[in-house]
């Protein structure tokens, strides 16, 4: 896995989403109007129909019927729509975070894009509406489900290659610090070996990559290391005693004990399962 891959694993792996307030609304020009807000919840948006001016960050949108807008959380935002050819439109405030951040700190994405299928985003914001005034738990938890689906559905709308990860200041010491781990196979890799290719002192580093990536630098290693022996023991005929010296470990019975404690199997009890499941 790559590691921007990698980091953005890391980060979907802790998202939350909730829903803040879903509505299909016709906006009156007097009143659906704001000048430098800075909400912080996220908005999704369907145009119905109608014209108007959305300003984001100083970027400015004129989303028309059959669009699609996001408008990420903390950002200055201005907003109004025509008097005579008002906007008709659905619309959501949601929060979406990972690791007690927005969701869009991390991951850059336009700002409006062609709904595709009309009917497809119209159905989810019906779904959202149908659920959300309800408080059993399947209800509760349908209403989380059509929300992200909403916003998986925004996210297949948007062009090839414009959703990306956002860098910054610590990335690239952070993918420096993963090649050298990724080099060495993580068999003597130290958390103060990969914070001194990353130049930073080993405590500054540790709480760096895991507010970055969700885990510790101790425990990407041990992660890592373990998804090196399961694809060895299922994809080659290897002896476990040929995979534990190539992972760094002093004897077949370390190997034995670390394994176990990650996957809850002995190596010979997982290869002997899972090869046997994958024929």
């Amino acid at each position: 896995m790559c590691h921007d891959s990698f980091i953005l694993q890391s980060q979907l792996n802790e998202v939350t989403i909730n829903l803040e307030r879903v509505h299909h609304a016709k906006c009156d020009a007097s009143r659906w109007k704001g000048d430098h807000l800075t909400p912080a919840f996220s908005s999704i948006g369907l145009i119905l129909d109608g014209t108007g001016t959305i300003i984001c960050d100083d970027i400015q949108l004129h989303p028309t019927k059959g669009q699609l807008y996001l408008l990420p959380s903390h950002t200055t935002q201005s907003f109004y729509t025509s008097s005579k050819h008002p906007y008709e439109k659905y619309f959501c405030h949601l929060h979406v975070q990972s690791h007690g951040a927005s969701f869009f700190e991390f991951i850059h994405t336009p700002l409006c894009v062609d709904a595709g299928d009309l009917s497809t985003a119209v159905n989810l914001f019906e779904k959202m509406i149908q659920y959300s005034g309800q408080t059993t738990i399947s209800s509760l938890l349908k209403v989380k489900q059509y929300t992200l689906e909403l916003l998986i559905y925004f996210l297949e709308c948007c062009p090839s290659g414009s959703v990306t990860l956002v860098e910054n200041s610590f990335d690239i010491p952070l993918k420096k610090a993963l090649t050298y781990a990724e080099k060495d196979h993580y068999q003597s890799v130290t958390v103060g070996m990969m914070a001194e290719v990353a130049g930073y002192h080993p405590s500054y580093f540790s709480k760096l990559f895991s507010k970055k990536l969700g885990i510790t630098p101790a425990q990407f290693i041990i992660r890592k290391k373990t998804d090196l022996a399961i694809e060895q023991l299922l994809n080659t005929n290897r002896s476990i005693s040929h995979i534990a010296e190539d992972l760094g470990f002093n004897s077949q019975f370390y190997f034995h004990n670390f394994f176990k404690k990650q996957t809850g199997l002995s190596p010979s009890e997982y290869r002997n399962l899972y090869k046997k499941i994958s024929q």
